[in-house]
Order: C-alpha cells, then sequence, then structure tokens
C-alpha cells in the first residue's frame, strides 16, 4: 500500500481527525460535522470505522 512520504507504514487515522474536548472524543467527517461524544479515542476509531462502512454501504445502494 501507499504511505506518505516519510512514514514507513500507513497510518488508518489521521491525528487531526480526532479531538478531545472536555475529556470526550470526537471525530470529523468529511463534511465538516463533528461526531461523538465518546468516551475514549479508541471508542472514537471505531465509531468511525462503522461510520466510513454505512456511508460505503449507502454509496453502493443508491442511498
Amino acid at each position: 500500500m501507499d504511505v506518505r512520504k516519510g512514514e514507513q507504514e500507513r497510518n488508518w487515522f489521521r491525528s487531526k481527525r480526532f479531538e478531545m474536548i472536555n475529556g470526550q472524543w470526537y471525530f470529523q467527517t468529511r463534511e465538516g460535522t463533528m461526531e461523538g461524544p465518546f468516551d475514549s479515542m479508541k471508542e472514537a476509531e471505531m465509531e468511525l470505522l462503522l461510520y466510513l462502512r454505512h456511508a460505503d454501504d449507502a454509496l453502493f445502494q443508491g442511498v
């Protein structure tokens, strides 16, 4: 797989997508919405995966 210049391995999550606000984690979508809150960054990462999966499902089903 392609990696960014200067990186040894591919990072699935970019740090700018996740943000902690008042002790709660959020992720930002390409559409500019903030999704959350989540209790941990790990939970936010898992929810992002689900969000992306559902976005792909909707794309392929023409929703």
